[in-house]
């Protein structure tokens, strides 16, 4: 009898961080395991084409998932209820981080002051551990450990891998999998889910981080044991190499680019970020006035991106658009579409963006990255995006000075201008970035997180 393996794959960038890297590969070569995917009904048969094929072994369960969708801080559902309300917004606010420190600041501008303080005292409250204790009790005890009662009694699985231990509808799995007793191996999905996304819910008998970093984190904010945390790396970017690129003459064909030009790679804020914010409009306009460059925009997967009358320009300005996406719960990024974004990024010369994890990936391939820390327009700084900077995760970016932060457009022109000319600058800052944020870039991520899961099922 085969040992059963349930993954989850319910956040959508779960797909590209886990199931299309070699993790599934390794687990699916031994014919004593069995890998059974509890994904989303709507994606059940993209995930088969995509990750089941010749494997005997997979097996991809849709879940008819009936809670609304979730992103970092907001959670609107008619069909929860006031219980299971009550506790998400409790694990949200039970975290005193600075990233939700400024999140605080906006509830308050905004008009949520009763709120704004509640959260406030949830925040002390969440610094004292019997407190965290007690409310990961009171959220075991209460909430329900059956939700997912027919995958577990038609499978028994032995491991449980929450790719995602802040998600939702991986809690409910966890919180089911302790009740009978079922280990569970958790993973930190992201760089900045640990100080963004509030108390964790559920302790995983083991947890897989990516980095030294959020180890340090998960032992500080979420009571993980030291010798319960086990760092793989970044699965995903271990096809972040040059060898795995297409060449740059077929990418900027396909662009309809010139592949002798320096190239900008800018990827605008969406409007859930800032909303009706002129700077994308301006920050374009003035990198079309750089001689000899042009321009790649890729605009963000999820929200509204306003380019204005900005329309692609022959050797001169692209627009990229990904699949549109409802939420980031929804965003899938296929691997042909994952590949893309690294020959993009690739084979740019300047990458430009507001507060983004593609600093991460741009270092990754030792390109230099400018943020925008302005705005098109004054405004405060609970509405501006230089808020986003105050975040934890965006300040140790910053703090390893391989990101230039433009204060204004003047300051932003002159840093793209000058990577142009010497893209060396800031390079040991930018090894700084891939040591500390990706640990080690050695494409054997996968098989780190692959070979600890097959030891565990053991």
């Amino acid at each position: 009898m085969p040992k059963t393996v349930f993954i989850t794959s319910f956040f959508g960038l779960s797909a590209r961080n886990i199931l299309s890297t070699r993790i599934l590969d390794i687990l699916s070569q031994s014919p004593d395991t069995r890998i059974v995917i509890l994904a989303p009904q709507e994606k059940k048969a993209n995930y088969e084409s995509f990750f089941v094929g010749d494997k005997k072994n997979v097996i991809v369960e849709g879940v008819a998932l009936k809670n609304a969708r979730m992103d970092a801080f907001k959670w609107a559902s008619a069909s929860k209820s006031w219980l299971e309300r009550l506790f998400f917004s409790l694990f949200l606010n039970a975290s005193d981080t600075s990233t939700l420190r400024v999140v605080r600041t906006v509830e308050r501008h905004g008009g949520y002051y009763v709120g704004s303080f509640l959260h406030w005292v949830l925040a002390k409250l969440g610094n004292l551990k019997l407190f965290r204790s007690l409310l990961r009790h009171l959220d075991y005890v209460l909430l329900s450990k059956n939700r997912h009662k027919e995958y577990f009694e038609k499978y028994q699985p032995a491991i449980v891998f929450a790719t995602d231990v802040f998600n939702e509808h991986d809690i409910q799995v966890m919180r089911e999998a302790r009740a009978r007793k079922i280990k569970i191996i958790g993973m930190v999905r992201s760089w900045d889910n640990i100080t963004s996304h509030g108390l964790n819910r559920m302790i995983p008998d083991k947890l897989i981080v990516n980095t030294p970093k959020i180890k340090e984190e998960a032992i500080k904010y979420n009571d993980v044991l030291p010798e319960n945390i086990f760092i793989s790396g970044i699965p995903h970017y271990d096809r972040y190499t040059a060898k795995f690129r297409t060449s740059r003459e077929n990418l900027f064909k396909e662009l309809n680019l010139d592949p002798s030009k320096k190239t900008i790679f800018f990827a605008p804020p969406s409007d859930m970020y800032t909303k009706n914010n002129p700077v994308s409009v301006q920050v374009i306009k003035e990198l079309e006035k750089l001689d000899g460059a042009q321009l790649i925009i890729r605009p963000y997967m999820v929200g509204e991106v306003k380019l204005g009358n900005i329309k692609p320009i022959s050797g001169k300005l692209a627009i990229d658009a990904p699949s549109k996406h409802l939420s980031m719960a929804d965003a899938d990024l296929a691997p042909k579409e994952d590949a893309h974004l690294a020959d993009l990024l690739y084979h740019s010369d300047v990458v430009v963006a507001v507060a983004s994890t593609l600093a991460i990936d741009a270092a990754t391939l030792g390109k230099p990255v400018v943020f925008i820390g302005f705005d098109g327009e004054a405004r405060p700084y609970w509405n501006s995006l230089r808020r986003y900077y105050d975040y934890d995760h965006q300040r140790y970016l910053l703090n390893t000075k391989g990101v230039r932060l433009a204060s204004n457009i003047r300051e932003f022109v002159e840093c793209v201008s000058a990577y142009l000319k010497n893209p060396s600058l800031d390079k040991e800052n930018r090894k700084k970035i891939a040591d500390e944020f990706c640990w080690k870039l050695d494409e054997r991520s996968s098989e780190r997180a692959g070979e600890f899961l097959i030891n565990e099922l053991k």
